[in-house]
């Protein structure tokens, strides 16, 4: 699968006092554009300190075609590290588990907070929640680690707007 990037417009209004949007990318398949990412933190986290346990980070996925719960997963496999000790992969499993099938303007979030742990929530239900040390960095690397799904949408998720 190859993406490109391209603005998204704030157009949700999904800002609160909590969370800032500081930049947003479309994923394209072939010619066809498949989702609309926008990431939130705090503005005073630098993008090089974005996967730490210490820091909290919202990344939203809004639909823009239907996505089967196995193409989110064979996606998400394809770039998560081949070897993760047995705590981190039984959450993955557990994540991949609670995956549901998207139509067009479905959005997922993937959210952390240092006190609440990464939770994965569906149109505002969360499907999943994991407090296991380290899971963050592992399954927001799908987007953003160093074996991203694309590497356009991560340079453009990585350059903060504010």
């Amino acid at each position: 699968m190859s993406f490109s990037t391209a603005a998204v417009s704030n157009d949700k209004g999904v800002e609160d006092e909590n969370w800032t949007q500081v930049s947003s990318g479309t994923a394209t398949w072939m010619f066809f554009d498949v989702y609309n990412a926008r990431l939130f933190a705090n503005k005073s986290v630098l993008p090089q300190d974005f996967l730490s346990d210490a820091e909290p980070l919202k990344l939203e996925l809004c639909y823009l075609k239907a996505i089967s719960t196995d193409i989110f997963i064979e996606g998400a496999n394809k770039v998560l590290p081949k070897t993760l000790t047995t705590t981190l992969q039984n959450e993955v499993n557990r994540l991949h588990q609670s995956y549901q099938s998207v139509e067009p303007d479905d959005c997922y979030v993937l959210e952390y907070a240092p006190q609440t742990g990464t939770q994965l929530k569906l149109n505002n239900q969360t499907v999943f929640s994991s407090h296991v040390d380290g899971f963050k960095a592992v399954y927001f690397g799908v987007w953003l680690g160093e074996n991203p799904l694309s590497e356009s949408l991560k340079s453009s998720l990585l350059v903060p707007a504010y």
